[in-house]
């Protein structure tokens, strides 16, 4: 029976991590799991780890392990035995999933640890390349394991998370740049800071505007999933033509369009439905809750609300009914399939249809 780990030493997420460390060896975890399958953010603490050692004054050694054959073994056999050349040891582990697999699950092997204590004079910063960490492995190396993973962040918590990111890297986006930053830039802590940080570093300046964001991060000639997604709602087909021809297969993915487009149904949709039964009724906080704009900026809320309305009345119940219809269709098709030529092709089809409906029935006198 695996015993049940604690949980007070996880993080929010990398963000969060951040915050609450300070680049010193004391203050960093003794045994840190990086629960992300972006490599970018296990770099982050990665160059953290390794700056705080060079800082020290003890001599130490850094152990990178990569999950190839007979390193678990070596980590074990390491990780026990002190050095008399190096009081501190940094073991570093890539590839965490395959690296440990022989003592998870139904086909661990027999030599398989129950628990595994290191000296105090050792730290272990382990890259878990999966959406979650099994509670079998915290509880083999205990309750002095700390992690985080790499989730998507909530809208309501996306604001706070931002303002982390811009503290951390020393950045400061204007009212218009951080409400266009936190509309378009992937929820997450890794491409929260991995953006703001290519900001400061391609402009060599720590103050930007939405000049600057379109110029680094929103370049007109790449295809941009949240543009597109508003020339579609807007029922502009040329913009929307325009800027698919931008879409580079095996480059853009189609499967963040749907995403995006889903989104923005799910909210005109709920709309919809607070229009005709509850726009008397409803404050506008509480519809901004049910719609889930409650942490929006007034400016950004009173111009989503507008373009609600706006839309309201050009997508009837059929047309997004038709929507939902084909985002499932399409899901479907990708997850099975690929997002090849012949898919973008049929996606694009459809998406003429719905522009350009070819199936109105024409009636006669």
């Amino acid at each position: 029976m695996v015993a049940e780990s604690k949980v007070s030493n996880s993080y929010d997420n990398l963000i969060d991590f951040l915050h609450k460390t300070k680049p010193s060896l004391e203050s960093l975890p003794s045994i840190l799991f990086v629960v992300s399958q972006d490599s970018y953010e296990f770099g982050v603490v990665s160059d953290l780890y390794k700056a705080a050692y060079k800082k020290s004054a003890d001599p130490y050694e850094i152990v990178v392990f990569v999950a190839e054959p007979g390193d678990l073994e070596n980590f074990q056999n390491e990780a026990g035995n002190l050095d008399m050349f190096a009081a501190q040891k940094l073991f570093i582990i890539k590839s965490g999933v395959t690296f440990f697999k022989p003592w998870l699950g139904k086909t661990k092997s027999k030599s398989s640890p129950k628990s595994f204590s290191v000296p105090d004079t050792v730290k272990i910063l382990i890259h878990y390349d999966h959406w979650d960490l099994p509670k079998e492995l915290i509880s083999i190396f205990g309750e002095h394991t700390s992690h985080f993973k790499s989730s998507k962040i909530f809208p309501d918590k996306r604001k706070e998370a931002f303002l982390r990111a811009s503290k951390e890297v020393e950045v400061k986006l204007d009212e218009e740049a951080e409400e266009e930053f936190l509309l378009k830039v992937n929820p997450s802590a890794g491409a929260y800071l991995k953006n703001l940080e290519k900001l400061k570093l391609y402009l060599g300046k720590k103050s930007f505007g939405i000049t600057d964001l379109k110029e680094v991060l929103f370049q007109s000639s790449e295809f941009s999933s949240s543009e597109i997604v508003d020339y579609f709602f807007e029922k502009d087909y040329g913009r929307f033509s325009r800027e698919f021809s931008k879409f580079k297969i095996g480059k853009d993915s189609l499967l963040i369009f749907l995403s995006l487009l889903k989104d923005h149904l799910d909210k005109l949709r709920i709309y919809k439905i607070i229009y005709r039964m509850y726009d008397k009724v409803l404050s506008e906080k509480e519809q901004s809750d049910l719609l889930g704009i409650g942490s929006y900026s007034p400016a950004r809320k009173n111009h989503t609300f507008k373009r609600l309305r706006k839309e309201s009345s050009v997508f009837n119940d059929m047309e997004i009914q038709g929507l939902y219809e084909f985002l499932l269709e399409m899901n479907q098709k990708i997850k099975t399939g690929s997002e090849k030529e012949e898919t973008v092709y049929y996606f694009f089809r459809k998406m003429e249809d719905f522009f350009h409906p070819r199936n109105r029935t024409v009636r006669t006198r």
